[in-house]
């Protein structure tokens, strides 16, 4: 394995990535690191300062360094330093003429855009991103820069020493999404639990990390659609231990930007939602939904999530327990959140199709302040003014008591489910961990460390047996029958009705308080009736409420959301509906990274809305027609 060769340029920190790319014709001190922009010969003999310049307006590695000194694409017309000048860029200062090309399957030539020569040798630039919020486990990158087959971890510090960096690629070394490609180019980081080969799954644990067997042989079939579909897998952020703990014991707690920094960044793919909130250098994460998912951790800071339909994770790519772990995908942007389920879900247009039933839960209607009352309301309201139709107002448990399923033997619904996905999880947890816990045995004589919860979860599932786990598995299988027959119908994309939770915000919870001794979970909360039902759940932030930091000594301000249930294969007239219902509103349909989801304003949501159209992020295709243009001028407009 090659070592890894990082530098500086501009004062920002790059990694040069190992894999030979080609070599220039020229002889230059083989230990040198330069900078250089590679191009073709018509690149060069056209407006090159002007391409220059919208290289770096688009893409985060390029500098202006990269383009004092020029590669030349081989393709029969070669030139030289003195015609180059006389186009008028007098800061290109050398050019290189790029002969042996090494062959990358899939590659019909070199992309333009910035790169290192090491030696007379040509290697992608990756520049490398503090991670200050702790929200990755480590970076990777492919060892093909072309097959993405193989990963290995990148360990680099940040120039300070005190965080590990990540590696993101140029930007332009990949096409613009595409109808064959919907997921070109874009940085997409993965929990921790999904397995990506050649790299460790850490669990949060340095007991299940200190076993071999910890490193991936494969990668997750939800991962490998995600490479399929030309994603960049930049990094594995952090989940609680063994996908449970709270206490965050053996992996340091990701840091949580919004309000005053220091609230919880919660449990479950806690990074996942940490990356969203902190960097604008990743598009999506990638998490899971489960008793503890990305959910609770959206909600802290504030990001876009969906819990997509019918994608249950299999225990072959998924590192954690559990019959109902789901994937969810976050992003800032409702948009190309929309945009990402429907690529990596394979789901087609809804068309026109719209709900005409909404269904308002009392069942999970908490007591809290007339603030987070008015605000719900607010949020159906918004949909209801969109579709012309009312909420209905409905409780499971009472409806339960009306037509209550005939295996239930008159118990109500509370009686019947009580604590069974949670008894479940525990049965399931424990079991799947024996051979951990038997290697780890095996291999230094005593128990692994686990925190408090996971301890608590298999001191449960231990006492259950294979009898007791059919049985919690037959009533939720009651369940979600008399669900879909009774409350509203999740087995097909057309159902027309959606359910919208009441959400409910906690008091401010900071990282330095203790961690609360573990519990069952009785019931459903919004999240678990969710993945118990293996419906799609949608995250919707759109406000913003104040409270005292004992931090800061100053109003901060914590993310409000809208929470959306609705049938299986309903996610994109879920996300379609919501963007539509906002754009009415005159609400914002994108969030903002740290402090702040949303710039402030002087409204009940405290939302500043003005400039509300729905954006993309930038994306190449936006600026296609700029790279034609002889001197594009100034800033791009991105809006779509």
């Amino acid at each position: 394995m090659k070592s890894l060769v990082t530098c500086l340029v501009a004062g920002a920190q790059y990694l040069l990535h190992p894999q030979k790319l080609g070599s220039i014709q020229e002889t230059i001190n083989p230990d040198s690191i330069v900078p250089v922009t590679l191009l073709s010969t018509s690149e060069i003999f056209g407006d090159v300062d002007g391409l220059l310049r919208l290289y770096d307006i688009y893409d985060d590695v390029f500098t202006p360094e990269f383009g004092s000194i020029l590669v030349e694409k081989p393709d029969g017309n070669s030139s030289d330093l003195s015609l180059v000048q006389n186009t008028g860029n007098l800061r290109i200062q050398q050019l290189y003429h790029l002969g042996e090309v090494a062959a990358l399957a899939g590659m019909g030539e070199l992309p333009s855009g910035p790169y290192f020569l090491h030696g007379p040798n040509l290697h992608q630039a990756w520049k490398l991103y503090d991670d200050d919020h702790e929200a990755f486990t480590f970076g990777v990158i492919p060892e093909d820069v072309n097959g993405a087959e193989e990963f290995r971890a990148v360990n680099v510090l940040s120039s300070t020493g005190a965080y590990k960096s990540i590696p993101v690629p140029s930007r332009l070394y990949r096409p613009p999404p595409n109808m064959r490609k919907p997921l070109s180019g874009l940085r997409i980081a993965i929990t921790d639990t999904l397995s990506l080969s050649g790299v460790q799954t850490t669990l949060s644990s340095r007991a299940w990390s200190s076993l071999g067997a910890s490193v991936a042989t494969s990668t997750a079939d939800s991962v490998q659609r995600l490479l399929v579909l030309g994603a960049i897998i930049v990094g594995k952020t952090k989940t609680s231990q063994f996908d449970a703990g709270r206490d965050w014991v053996d992996a340091v707690q990701p840091w949580n930007p919004r309000a005053d920094g220091y609230q919880t960044s919660r449990s479950g793919s806690a990074g996942a939602a940490i990356a969203l909130a902190a960097y604008d250098w990743v598009q999506h994460s990638i998490g899971h939904e489960g008793i503890e998912g990305i959910g609770s951790s959206a909600g802290s800071t504030g990001v876009f999530s969906m819990r997509i339909s019918d994608r249950v994770i299999s225990s072959d790519e998924h590192d954690a327990p559990g019959s109902y772990h789901g994937l969810s995908i976050t992003d800032r942007y409702i948009v190309t959140l929309y945009d990402a389920v429907s690529a990596i879900h394979g789901l087609p247009d809804p068309g026109t199709l719209l709900p005409t039933r909404i269904i308002y839960l009392l069942d999970l209607l908490a007591t809290g302040p007339n603030g987070q009352q008015a605000l719900n309301s607010a949020f159906v309201t918004s949909l209801e003014n969109y579709l012309g139709i009312k909420a209905e107002p409905l409780s499971m448990a009472n409806t339960w008591t009306k037509q209550p399923p005939p295996e239930a033997n008159g118990a109500d619904m509370w009686e019947y489910i009580g604590d069974a996905s949670f008894r479940l999880l525990c049965y399931e947890s424990y079991h799947h961990f024996n051979q951990f816990r038997q290697e780890y045995r095996n291999e230094f004589d005593r128990q692994p460390f686990v925190e408090p919860t996971v301890r608590y979860r298999w001191e449960i599932g231990k006492l259950l047996s294979h009898g007791d786990a059919d049985e919690l598995r037959g009533r939720l299988d009651v369940f979600r029958r008399w669900f879909n027959q009774t409350i509203m119908p999740i087995d097909s994309h057309a159902a027309a009705t959606i359910m919208v939770l009441p959400w409910h915000m906690e008091e401010p919870k900071y990282r330095d308080e203790k961690t609360e001794p573990p519990n069952a979970v009785h019931g459903f909360t919004a999240e678990l009736l969710a993945t118990v039902l293996s419906t799609p759940y949608l995250l919707v932030p759109f406000a913003q409420l104040p409270y005292e930091s004992r931090i800061s000594d100053n109003t901060e301000y914590r993310p409000f959301l809208g929470s959306i249930l609705g049938p299986r294969g309903g996610d994109l007239m879920m996300l379609r509906l919501v963007q539509r219902a906002f754009e009415l509103a005159d609400w914002r349909s994108t969030v903002d990274t740290g402090r702040l989801s949303f710039p402030l304003g002087n409204n009940s949501r405290n939302v500043d809305d003005q400039q509300v159209r729905i954006t993309k992020p930038p994306a190449l295709s936006s600026f296609q027609d700029q790279l034609l243009l002889s001197k594009p001028q100034g800033k791009i407009d991105v809006a779509s």
